[in-house]
C-alpha cells in the first residue's frame, strides 16, 4: 500500500474546507478510470464511502508544528453498518443484533471529545475491538471488547490523543458478525460555519450535538400572504399580522370562536397578549428545578441530567444479583472537563440523580457510590 502523506486543502472539496490539513494516499490511476484527472485518494468523502482529491485543490501544508499528543479538531461521524465479514455488502440481521445510527454519539466537552455507543446486548463474551485509520490501514488498537467495555455493553473512546485523519472502529462477535463505526476528525478549527448543501452531518457536528447520522428536521414553508400583507395562519382561522403589526388605537376586540376563545381586533388581527405565561413557567422551572430524561438500548442506555443549558449524560446498564443498575460517573479528576460544571457541584449533582433514578426507577432501593460509578441496590 502506498504511504500516506499529508496535504492542505486550497479550495472547497466534498466536505473539506480551505485550510483543512487531511491525510491522503496516492491514487492509482487504473482503480478509478471513470475519473480520469489525478489526486489523491481519501477513504471518506464525508458519507463513508471514498474518493478522490483533485491535485489542483491541495498544497504542502509546510512545516507542521509538533503536538503534546492532544489534538482538539471535531470528529464527525459517517456511517454505521453491520455486517458479515465474509458477506457481500449488507448482510442479514446477525443474532446479536445491530448498532444503529441514531445510538452512536460524539460528546462535546471543553478539553475532550467522546465517542460512546452500546453493544446490541451484554457484551462480556464478544469478539474484538479494532481502531483503524483508515488512510493507511494501520491498527491502532486491537483487544478483547470486554477489556474496552464500560459496564456491560457501552464503549467509550477518548478521541484527544488522535491526529486529524480517517477513522475506522469494529467491534465483532465470535460467530463474526461486526460493527462498524466511520468518523472523520478534522483539523482544529473546521468545520467552520455551515456552506451551501452542508450535508446533515456536518450541520449536527458544528451545532455541537451528539447524533449527527439523522437527517435534519424539514424547514416548514412560510405561509403566503394576502394582498394586504397579512400572513395567513395554517389552521386557516383568520389572517395573522406581520411582526410589526400593531391593534389599531382605540379598537375593540370581538370573540373569534366561542371554543378556543380566540380574540381578534376589527381587521382580523389577533392583538399581543403578551408574555407567554405557560413558557415562561417551564423556563423558570427549567433553571431552578433539575430533571432527568432516560433513554435505553437494549441492557443499557444514558440518563440524562438537565439543568437549564447544563446538560451532562452518564451512561447506565443493568446489574446483575441486589444490584439493580450501575450508573458510570466521570471521576473527580475528569469531571470539570467531562461535565462542563464546576467539581464542587459534583456530590450535589450526582445526589439529585440517585436520590431522583431511585425515585423514578427503582422505589424502595438504596444507592452506593464510587469513584467512577454508582451502584443502585435493593
Amino acid at each position: 500500500m502506498e504511504a500516506t502523506i499529508r496535504c492542505k486543502i486550497t479550495r472547497h472539496t466534498h466536505v473539506f474546507q480551505p485550510g483543512n490539513v487531511v491525510e491522503v494516499r496516492r491514487r492509482i490511476l487504473e482503480k478509478f478510470e471513470t475519473q480520469p484527472e489525478s489526486g489523491y485518494f481519501i477513504p471518506d468523502t464525508g458519507d463513508g464511502t471514498p474518493g478522490i482529491i483533485p491535485l489542483d485543490a491541495t498544497e504542502s501544508p509546510g512545516n507542521v508544528p509538533p503536538t503534546d499528543d492532544a489534538y482538539y479538531g471535531k470528529c464527525m461521524l459517517t456511517s454505521v453498518s453491520n455486517f458479515w465479514p465474509d458477506a457481500d455488502g449488507m448482510a442479514d440481521e446477525g443474532p446479536a443484533g445491530s448498532i444503529k445510527p441514531v445510538n452512536v454519539r460524539v460528546i462535546h466537552y471543553p478539553d475532550c471529545q467522546q465517542l460512546v455507543f452500546h453493544m446490541p446486548q451484554y457484551a462480556w463474551d464478544a469478539g474484538t475491538f479494532r481502531l483503524i485509520n483508515s488512510c493507511s490501514q494501520q491498527i491502532i488498537e486491537e483487544k478483547p471488547v470486554r477489556e474496552r467495555l464500560n459496564g456491560g455493553t457501552m464503549i467509550l473512546t477518548n478521541t484527544l490523543p488522535y491526529p486529524p485523519g480517517f477513522y475506522t472502529i469494529e467491534a465483532s462477535w465470535p460467530d463474526g458478525w461486526t460493527h462498524r463505526i466511520r468518523f472523520i476528525k478534522f483539523t482544529e478549527g473546521f468545520p467552520k460555519a455551515p456552506y451551501e448543501k452542508a450535508p446533515a452531518n456536518i450541520v449536527r457536528a458544528l451545532r455541537n450535538e451528539e447524533v449527527h447520522l439523522l437527517p435534519l428536521p424539514e424547514e416548514k414553508p412560510n405561509p403566503g400572504l394576502t394582498a394586504s400583507g397579512m400572513r395567513i395562519s395554517e389552521n386557516f382561522r383568520g389572517p395573522e399580522p406581520d411582526s410589526d403589526y400593531a391593534s389599531p388605537p382605540c379598537s375593540l376586540p370581538t370573540m373569534h370562536d366561542s371554543d378556543d376563545r380566540r380574540l381578534q381586533d376589527y381587521n382580523g388581527a389577533e392583538p399581543d397578549r403578551g408574555i407567554d405565561v405557560e413558557k415562561f413557567k417551564q423556563e423558570i422551572m427549567s433553571r431552578f428545578f433539575p430533571k432527568l430524561e432516560y433513554t435505553q438500548d437494549g441492557r443499557g442506555g444514558s440518563i440524562y441530567y438537565i439543568e437549564g443549558a447544563i446538560r451532562i449524560q452518564f451512561g447506565w446498564e443493568f446489574g446483575g444479583g441486589n444490584t439493580v443498575v450501575i450508573l458510570f460517573i466521570p471521576a473527580e479528576k475528569y469531571w470539570e472537563a467531562q461535565t462542563g460544571t464546576p467539581l464542587y457541584r459534583r456530590d450535589e449533582i450526582l445526589k439529585f440523580l440517585c436520590e431522583q433514578v431511585i425515585r423514578d426507577q427503582a422505589p424502595g432501593c438504596k444507592y452506593k457510590m464510587y469513584e467512577d460509578a454508582i451502584s443502585i441496590v435493593r
